[in-house]
């Protein structure tokens, strides 16, 4: 068991990604450290794990949006187990409406939990890998944060701000044994789209399920590398957005119209 003992703070861990990576990497013998706003989901999470591997999941309170939160949470993680071995980021949500109508707190949120949210849990958990010479830290991102559609102007700026911040900290980074990772999925069936509305995605963007992601940042724990787009086809997509931007904008434009005369519905 390749993760035997390792300490995985998981942030969002009570749903969708985030618990399922926590299962997924008890399997392999981690130590899941399972963080979110809501302690009674974790707990859930937490007996899930223990049945069906026997190891012991630690719950913390964390909101993400509070720095106080975040340097207390990490601070009872370091107190108690010493170190935190990879850090993975799942908290997030989405809210899908046109510039023109999108209501101002929702870009604020959108920022706040994706975008600083991650920055803060990074921080707080980068100095003691940085003592340690060695750690990993997994942002899970989205395909959103090479690409943006109509009614993602919000969600996409935050996943944009996600791998920006996260490529600069690899450059910082390199030589010091702290490997970064953005992990960025297509749409995901998960409780986000209790939240966001799914028709602002285009038929022609396959789903995935946090098995499928959860599965990858498995792999990505073992292969260490910079970036993974998945379903690995959808990489094609980015390449053409930037190789080719009039082309892809016409593509693309010519997929959502298609969606929408195939949902519109019928008079």
């Amino acid at each position: 068991m390749r993760l035997r003992d390792q300490i995985v703070l998981i942030t969002g861990a009570s749903s969708g990604i985030g618990r399922e990576t926590a299962l997924h990497l008890a399997r392999e013998g981690a130590i899941p450290v399972l963080a979110a706003r809501s302690v009674d989901k974790l707990q859930e999470v937490a007996a899930e794990i223990r049945e069906q591997t026997g190891i012991e999941a630690h719950v913390l309170r964390m909101d993400v949006q509070s720095e106080q939160e975040v340097l207390r949470a990490v601070a009872e993680v370091i107190e108690r187990y010493g170190r935190v071995d990879i850090l993975i980021n799942c908290s997030g949500y989405g809210v899908f409406d046109p510039v023109a109508t999108m209501a101002m707190r929702d870009y604020e949120g959108m920022i706040d939990v994706n975008y600083l949210g991650v920055v803060r849990v990074t921080k707080a958990v980068l100095p003691g890998m940085l003592q340690r010479d060695q750690g990993h830290i997994i942002q899970i991102s989205s395909l959103a944060g090479f690409v943006a559609g109509p009614r993602h102007s919000g969600y996409a700026a935050s996943k944009f701000a996600v791998m920006g911040f996260s490529e600069a900290l690899s450059y910082e980074l390199d030589g010091t044994g702290v490997q970064v990772t953005t992990i960025n999925p297509g749409p995901v069936e998960t409780p986000f789209f209790d939240h966001a509305d799914r028709s602002a995605i285009p038929d022609f963007v396959p789903s995935l399920t946090s098995d499928q992601v959860a599965a990858t940042i498995l792999r990505a724990t073992r292969e260490k590398k910079s970036l993974y787009i998945i379903p690995r086809p959808l990489s094609l997509g980015v390449k053409l957005r930037y190789l080719f931007p009039a082309l892809y904008k016409r593509l693309t434009l010519a997929g959502i119209r298609f969606t929408e005369k195939k949902n519109a519905p019928s008079k």
